[in-house]
């Protein structure tokens, strides 16, 4: 079927012999490049081309006024703002640049459309009055007085902006249009002997209206509309362009309309998917696109993508057999994956100013910078790096400067990399935009660096130059946290273009990039409310109702205009896969788009009953196989080091360790894998225990071996903060428990304290007699295991040894909260099965090994093993079974204790995982 552009071409090659007067006016430059390729097949090969402009070039030449990107208009329009605001009003650059850029596209939206911007802006003044209206008598507050005399001012700020832009002959799109409509009669004179065509429009503002009607009226022009009597018949919100246009126009008093055809309603097939989430439905696009490959229909294919950014996505998934593709869309640069390495440098830096911490960075700004792809790629040429920065993170929250220029001392590129990203940036803005160039500078300069990478650096490079030579010349940015927010501004507006071949293989797009243009097969995305139609809002300072009075586009005039764009793209396509997400949200949105909807209902009306519709929901393939448990066979050298590790010592935690998962003690016993230590920004449960443990032990040291009285507790309890602030000092940072969650605990490590010293004070009162023996008390035995006759080396660190009226007692302190039910031991065989009993194990063992070593007999000194919990310190010390030891209780531990040992040096039972590890999502 012939496209629509080619239609047009055939149209006017029947009407002109020549081409070389002729200027082309379409949507876009992307139809331009097609129609190019039409005219070098159709037209004489002797013609000149003719001119193929898009409309907004094409009004620039009438106007004769240059545009200016959304940033240079900020930085003019500030300007003029300050020129026309009382001193006391003025709001900083960084509050303006939240604020004005909606305001500039409300200028446009009333220039363009040719309203009278005054009289509506005096209109909305009057109306703001009217909302806040009220007696005299309540008075007025100051926000109230600012805020209204904010919308009277608006007037002020157009009239002088619009004096401004036209001074300078630039502008934003409406100024532009504006002024184009004003010059049309010097244009047509000066431009004699010429014709235009326009082709592929559909929603044009009121100044292209009036442009395109005095060309028209004036028989310069035609224009070539693509209007289809669906759009009548189904009663299509686009259709209202079409009829107004067809209604009003002087033209088509005496001209027909072209075109309107019944390609809607034509044979071809709508597949329709429903899939879950986004990357589901990207994998089935390159699942179709590899079936089209294999039956030889890839060509005249488009991909028109309603959420751009998962463009990274479709790429990787595009098949390897489809050789030539073509992105036809920018990119944003916000999306770009080296925009967050940029958001890391600015928010470390603003961060530390926060902190107020000159000299040094927070760790977690340093590690968000240091551990992007970028910094990971280019610190790939020291092969230390990673093992010197976690020594370095490791020891601080706050990592000083002088530390990060010593890791990479011995790198002549990254110190000067280092250099450039962490010294001598300054709150200002001049400094930290040359240290941006230089950062870029150095990083091009790495052999290793990802082309694309460095595709990227240089366009951010030139965004940097821009911002530097735009406050050269305003001088509107006054610190880094203002320079921050015209980055973030300038990456949502910014896109970043790709070069390809635009007229060969896999076609790439946007929705709006596909105006005028028309493809055999169609693969449409993300066709969900919120991305097909876009959101809708009203993102303005003149309300909804204010619009509709003064006819003033909306949003269901986007809407509209997002519709045609859809349905126009089916009207000569033949195999159309239109592909959404079928689960929705929490809140209900997300749900398929309308679109969808009115083809089902249009195909139940007749409407469309040459179209066949095919509709799947498909689910994506899943991995079934169930996670294993991992096993470890044990070999000769496996055993060698067992035996290795048996001679330097097994504590009980090792023990414990294999009792709770086999693999985890292979890690750490046979290969000697430390766990990985990561910065403590809050206490850690480890080190908390430690903390109290080492202040008992330092408060309770003078009164070993002499029987504990009142007034030596009472002289303890003065000592408790200061000692437990030592600890703290020394095993962690003083500095850190100031504020916040440190405070709390440092807090709560002095009432455990505390509390535990009350207790003991009560306990004497009661008349307890109590002596203590050891503190932190190092032990050790050689356990001779008769059916391995192999010795085995057991220690361990006694928390305390006291005597409490006769009987001796063998305690483990514990911060967190034990039960004496944790500590009853009913069925022996589960000693050393079961994780739960890890706590019997531990006291059993230090039991054991303390007897052994001090040849203790139980029948002439009465033993008991236990816990004291901190967190149930009203149930106090807690004994293994509740009651003293016995001879018998050490037998039956020391059984389990071999069957355990005869399990880990069994080289026949492969260590093998208890638990499955647990994966966050």
């Amino acid at each position: 079927m012939q496209s629509f552009l080619h239609k047009v071409v055939s149209e006017v090659l029947i009407q002109n012999k020549s081409l070389s007067d002729i200027t082309f006016v379409l949507p876009n430059k992307r139809s331009g490049i097609f129609l190019k390729k039409i005219l070098k097949k159709e037209a004489a090969k002797n013609s000149f081309l003719p001119v193929i402009q898009s409309i907004e070039e094409f009004v620039k030449d009438i106007s004769g006024f240059e545009s200016l990107d959304s940033i240079n208009l900020l930085f003019e329009f500030y300007k003029v703002y300050k020129e026309h605001t009382a001193k006391e009003n003025i709001d900083s650059f960084e509050n303006f640049s939240k604020w004005a850029p909606i305001l500039i596209q409300d200028f446009n939206d009333l220039d363009s459309n040719l309203l009278d911007a005054e009289s509506i802006l005096s209109y909305l003044s009057d109306a703001k009055r009217i909302e806040h209206w009220k007696l005299e008598a309540y008075g007025e507050s100051q926000m109230i007085d600012n805020y209204l005399s904010f919308f009277d001012q608006i007037i002020t700020y157009h009239q002088s902006f619009s004096q401004h832009l036209i001074q300078i002959k630039s502008g934003y799109q409406g100024i532009i249009y504006k002024i184009a409509c004003s010059n049309l009669n010097s244009f047509l004179s000066e431009g004699k002997g010429k014709k235009y065509i326009f082709a592929g429009f559909n929603a044009l503002n009121k100044a292209e209206e009036h442009i395109i009607q005095f060309l028209l009226e004036n028989k310069v022009a035609e224009i070539f509309w693509d209007n289809d009597n669906f759009y009548q018949e189904s009663n299509n919100q686009s259709q209202q362009f079409f009829n107004r246009y067809e209604k009003t126009w002087k033209y088509y008093r005496l001209n027909q309309f072209r075109w309107k055809s019944d390609l809607m309603n034509s044979p071809k097939t709508i597949h329709l998917h429903g899939l879950p989430k986004n990357i589901s439905q990207i994998k089935h696009v390159g699942s179709v696109l590899k079936e089209l490959n294999q039956n030889g229909s890839i060509e005249d294919t488009a991909i028109i993508l309603g959420n751009e950014k998962l463009l990274p996505s479709l790429l990787n998934s595009i098949p390897q057999e489809i050789s030539t593709a073509n992105i036809t869309m920018g990119y944003e640069l916000q999306n770009v994956p080296l925009s967050s390495f940029f958001h890391s440098l600015f928010k470390m830096h603003l961060n530390q100013a926060k902190l107020d911490k000159k000299g040094s960075f927070y760790y977690k700004d340093l590690l968000a910078l240091l551990n992007d792809p970028l910094m990971k790629e280019a610190c790939e040429s020291l092969p230390e790096f990673e093992d010197r920065l976690k020594s370095t993170i490791n020891k601080e929250l706050f990592i000083s400067e002088e530390n990060l220029i010593k890791i990479v001392h011995d790198s002549v590129y990254l110190s000067d990399l280092f250099q450039q990203l962490f010294l001598d940036w300054n709150n200002g803005a001049d400094i930290p935009l040359q240290k941006l160039s230089s950062v870029i500078k150095t990083l091009n300069q790495n052999e290793n660096l990802n082309p694309l990478r460095s595709e990227y650096l240089f366009r951010f490079n030139n965004i940097f130059l821009e911002i530097s030579n735009l406050n050269e010349k305003f001088r509107f940015i006054k610190n880094l946290k203002t320079l921050y927010h015209i980055f973030q501004q300038i990456l949502k507006t910014e896109k970043l273009s790709f070069q390809g071949e635009p007229l060969e293989g896999l076609q790439i797009m946007g929705l709006l990039e596909s105006r005028a243009l028309d493809f055999k097969t169609l693969i449409i995305t993300s066709l969900n409310e919120g991305y097909l139609p876009a959101s809708s809002g009203n993102n303005s300072f003149i309300p909804l109702d204010v619009k509709l009075e003064k006819k003033i586009p909306t949003y269901f005039e986007k809407d509209a205009i997002f519709s045609y764009h859809f349905f126009r793209l089916l009207h000569r396509a033949k195999n159309v896969y239109l592909i959404y997400n079928n689960i929705t949200d929490d809140f209900g949105s997300g749900e398929p788009s309308r679109f969808i909807r009115q083809l089902k209902i249009s195909k139940q009306l007749g409407l469309l009953d040459k179209v066949t519709f095919k509709e799947a929901v498909i689910h994506p393939k899943l991995n079934h196989d169930p996670l294993s448990l991992s096993e470890i066979d044990k070999t000769e050298k496996v055993i060698e080091e067992l035996k290795f590790r048996a001679e330097k010592g097994f504590s009980p935690s090792a023990l414990m360790r294999y009792i709770r998962n086999p693999l985890d003690f292979y890690k750490r016993s046979v290969l000697g894998i430390k766990e990985y230590r990561k910065t403590e920004e809050t206490v850690a449960a480890n080190t908390f225990g430690t903390i109290v443990h080492d202040t008992l032990e330092q408060l309770y040291s003078p009164y070993i071996d002499s029987e504990l009285k009142g007034e030596y507790l009472q002289r303890m309890i003065l000592k408790v903060e200061k000692e437990v602030e030592n600890q703290f000092r020394k095993t962690y940072s003083i500095k850190a428990v100031k504020s916040g969650k440190n405070l709390l605990a440092f807090e709560i490590a002095k009432q455990f304290v505390l509390n535990f010293i009350d207790y003991e004070l009560k306990q004497i009162q009661k008349g307890r007699k109590i002596i203590v023996r050891g503190l932190e008390l190092g032990i050790e035995m050689i356990h001779f295991h008769s059916g391995l006759n192999l010795p085995v080396k057991l220690q361990g660190k006694i928390d305390r040894i006291d005597e409490v009226d006769g009987v001796l007692r063998i305690i483990d302190y514990k911060t967190g909260k034990v039960n004496q039910n944790q500590l009853n031991l009913k069925q022996w065989d589960q000693l050393c099965a079961d994780e739960k009993f890890s706590k019997s194990f531990q006291v059993l063992t230090y039991a054991y090994i303390y007897l052994n070593s001090l040849k203790l007999d139980l029948f002439q000194v009465p033993i008991e093993t236990g816990i004291v919990s901190f967190k149930n310190l009203k149930q106090g010390f807690m004994p293994f079974n509740g009651k003293v030891l016995t001879e018998e209780v050490l037998d039956a531990y020391t059984r389990e204790l071999d069957k355990l040992l005869e399990e880990i040096f069994n080289i026949e039972i492969p260590f093998k995982e208890k638990e499955l590890p647990l994966f966050n999502f």
